[in-house]
């Protein structure tokens, strides 16, 4: 191939890419509009039906459905020994400033235990360190992420200052490009480095941490001042500035960490006198990617592996760790989605129950040393038809109307690079975080509607195409390409291949001007008959 003729080859190929690149902008543009559209309107519905204050049980309705309207919207707690209270609260007297809210107290039989003024409630229950679920940490590998702007005027470092123990004063800064901290003195000394090994002179000696996830304070009994807890993907270290030592407090050697969640301790000195009868320890929760929760504690120490009977169980756990007991609190419903595949399936599943009452339910256990989970006691009550279905139907089926026009290649992806690889990526910055979201909303999950409309996209190419055709080979791909992209092949295909059409002088069927010779007899086309006026003559 000579150089000069380089620009024959590459100039088409150049142009379908580019083609396809910019039809794939604005097809993804389009479906993310329309994806945000939905989810407005959902959101928008739910909001307003949620604001909307709830009507007061009046006198039609029979004894049994007060007794329902009361209970769903009562406050399950649980006493230490497995007790539950429903706490209905009353309300203000209206008129009346500055008074304390009433509450009742009912029992699972619907007895009345106690009535009056909630500050007065002379029943103390366990109090759950992650009642928001996974509750996102103050600085995150999102939150470094943010601080690490492209210009030097704008961007930040990660800093901790620290006083040491011979009462100077230290900064210690992190290395991203390292995984390391470097620690300085105020007069601009270096001190040294350090890593995943603990303390080293240079650079070279120090091992990286790995990569970072998040970072908060930790009061270990032995400090005087709160350490700091830095996570990596699989790792936790607990890291003491001040005596330079760093101390693996946790490492999970199968799975990746996917959410901490730590319960606010203070050290036994700073407990006052009025301090609550139920004593928690210190805590943290790790749950990783297969589905393990891991209990680290302190006073005194204690690591506890807790796995869970099944998936449905991930995400709406509660812990607490008393000096006495560890418990587990689990709420749940008929309602809430077991891990789906497909939007079909979660269409199905909502289905069930849209219009209809579902139970909610409330469990209390008990976790032994050995990590088991024995059942302490149980509360389930109805909960009427919830308007929440119907909006979450209408945002799928926008998802799924959306995703009919979608390239089936985006399935391909999906199946090859493997669900947990697109998990990962949530976790990244807010670019990737929102490309692969809307990645996983659009991907067509092998749907009839999405294999239909291909297949009619490509009768359409077909009949366009047969006319235009200049080679069969050429004819074939452009059919395989707009089936393998759908809407977005079909695009690209008008873009590069629609010519007009004329009536052959020979066969006298239809032919495209792209090729000289038509298709079907091989005649070629006419040449324009010479004016008067033509400058070009025989000769």
């Amino acid at each position: 191939m000579k150089l000069k003729n380089i620009s024959r080859y590459v100039a088409p190929s150049s142009r379908v890419v580019m083609t396809i690149v910019i039809f794939l902008f604005v097809v993804s543009i389009l479906q993310g509009i329309a994806i945000e559209v939905g989810y407005e309107i959902t959101r928008m519905l739910t909001e307003t039906k949620r604001k909307r204050p709830p009507a007061e049980p009046t006198k039609e309705l029979s004894e049994a459905e007060k007794k329902l309207w009361r209970i769903r919207r009562s406050g399950k707690n649980f006493l230490p020994d497995g007790t539950i209270h429903l706490t209905y609260r009353v309300g203000l007297t209206p008129g009346r400033k500055g008074e304390p809210e009433k509450v009742q107290i009912y029992d699972a039989n619907d007895t009345l235990v106690w009535q009056g003024p909630a500050n007065e409630n002379p029943y103390e229950y366990l109090s759950w360190s992650d009642a928001q679920r996974f509750r996102r940490h103050l600085f995150t590998d999102k939150s470094l992420k943010r601080i690490q702007m492209i210009t030097p005027e704008f961007s930040q470092v990660l800093e901790i200052p620290v006083r040491a123990q011979d009462g100077t004063k230290q900064v210690w800064r992190y290395l991203p490009s390292s995984d390391l901290f470097v620690g300085y003195r105020l007069d601009g000394q270096k001190i040294g480095f350090l890593g995943s090994t603990g303390f080293a002179r240079s650079k070279s000696e120090a091992k990286p941490f790995g990569r970072f996830k998040f970072q908060s304070t930790w009061n270990p009994a032995e400090a005087s001042e709160p350490t700091v807890l830095w996570q990596t993907a699989r790792r936790i270290y607990q890291i003491n500035f001040q005596k330079q030592n760093i101390r693996v407090l946790f490492e999970s050697p199968e799975a990746n960490i996917k959410a901490v969640v730590l319960r606010e301790c203070r050290p036994e000195a700073t407990q006052t006198p009025e301090a609550p009868k139920i004593q928690y320890r210190p805590t943290i929760r790790c749950l990783t990617e297969d589905g393990k929760h891991h209990l680290i504690m302190r006073n005194p120490e204690q690591k506890l592996t807790i796995t869970v009977p099944d998936d449905r169980w991930g995400g709406a756990l509660q812990f607490a760790a008393t000096r006495h007991s560890i418990f587990l609190l689990r709420r749940d419903s008929e309602i809430r989605l077991p891990y789906l595949k497909s939007s079909k399936l979660i269409l199905e599943w909502l289905r069930r129950f849209e219009g209809k009452p579902h139970k909610e339910w409330v469990e209390l256990y008990r976790v032994d040393d050995n990590g088991k989970l024995h059942l302490i006691n149980r509360f389930d009550w109805t909960v009427p038809a919830d308007f929440r279905f119907r909006a979450t139907v209408f945002r799928l089926r926008v998802i799924r109307a959306t995703a009919a026009v979608s390239a089936p290649l985006y399935d391909l992806a999906w199946y090859l690079l493997g669900r947990e690889f697109f998990t990962q990526r949530y976790r990244g910055n807010d670019f990737v975080s929102s490309l692969t979201r809307m990645i996983a909303d659009v991907r067509p999950q092998s749907s009839i509607l999405n294999w239909v409309l291909a297949l009619a996209m490509m009768g359409f190419a077909f009949w366009h195409g047969w006319p235009r055709r200049t080679s069969r080979a050429k004819f074939v791909f452009w059919l395989v390409f707009v089936g393998a992209f759908n809407l977005l092949g079909l695009l690209t295909y008008l873009a590069l291949n629609h010519t007009a059409l004329i009536k052959c002088r020979a066969c006298g069927r239809r032919r495209g001007l792209a090729q000289v010779n038509c298709a079907r007899c091989g005649v070629e086309l006419p040449a324009p008959e010479r004016g008067k006026l033509d400058l070009i003559s025989n000769n």
